[in-house]
């Protein structure tokens, strides 16, 4: 399996460029299937999650109310609150090192882009965070108080938390766990590579608009329309590119190519 070089900081949060995780992400999928980076298609999240990862997913109600929709074990054993509906109540769920709980909501929707999108997260945290879940020097302030060992993603850290732009102040350890799992997330199921050839190919000639190619986008790799337009922003994409007013030619696209993420 691919094993990205990754610096760190002295509590063991990785210090990542957005163009950095792009070039992870695809790595990571010319490992698991070079396909992917060849022909625009969705990316199989669970495949890549239980049999390239070696992560088992599993399902459960992770809070009352719906607030958490993921959560990512990185101790060998974890008591993992949960809510039990029928009974009404907490308890807790022991799993293993490895174990990848999706809350039962995010089936419930039948949105298969919120699933999609929070398998990706939770990934994007076994890859870059594990030093950081299991950091065993905790002598340094208050990080033993605030984080276990586990992940509690909420559905802000995956749906929201940004604008149109997918810019966010990023200021605690905190802050850049989860953009980082968010950013990583966008990048292995919408491939910078695959997904800038097809903005190309579709916006050629004017032959898209941009309402069109984002409902294009969002039907070829299997995301949400509003996580296109997020991601195109941070490719560097503005409505002048994607606009059918304004041809974008080879020179544009060789450009394009070489545009790295944005913080």
């Amino acid at each position: 399996m691919y094993q990205p070089k990754l610096r760190k900081q002295r509590n063991g949060i990785p210090v990542m460029r957005n163009s950095e995780i792009d070039a992870h992400a695809e790595e990571f999928l010319r490992d698991y299937n070079p396909s992917l980076l060849k022909i625009p298609q969705p990316v199989d999240i669970e495949a890549f999650a239980e049999f390239y990862l070696d992560l088992a997913l599993d399902y459960a109600y992770l809070s009352h109310c719906g607030l958490i929709l993921g959560r990512m074990v990185f101790q060998e054993t974890e008591r993992v609150p949960v809510y039990l509906p029928k009974e009404k109540c907490a308890d807790y769920l022991y799993v293993s090192r490895g174990t990848m709980l999706i809350d039962n909501t995010v089936l419930d929707d039948r949105k298969e882009y919120r699933l999609r999108s929070t398998i990706g997260h939770e990934c994007g945290h076994w890859l870059f965070h594990s030093d950081y879940y299991t950091f065993k020097n905790r002598g340094n302030y208050h990080r033993k108080a605030l984080l276990p060992e586990i992940t509690g993603c909420k559905n802000t850290d995956i749906d929201g938390g940004a604008d149109i732009t997918g810019r966010k102040k990023l200021i605690t350890d905190f802050d850049w766990l989860e953009h980082h799992a968010k950013y990583f997330s966008a990048a292995v199921l919408m491939p910078k590579t695959p997904l800038i050839s097809m903005v190309s190919d579709l916006t050629g000639n004017g032959r898209l608009n941009e309402v069109e190619l984002t409902e294009k986008l969002s039907d070829i790799f299997q995301v949400s329309p509003i996580s296109v337009k997020i991601r195109l922003s941070q490719l560097g994409f503005n409505k002048d590119v994607l606009g059918n007013e304004r041809t974008q030619n080879e020179k544009t696209f060789r450009i394009l190519m070489q545009i790295p993420g944005t913080l």
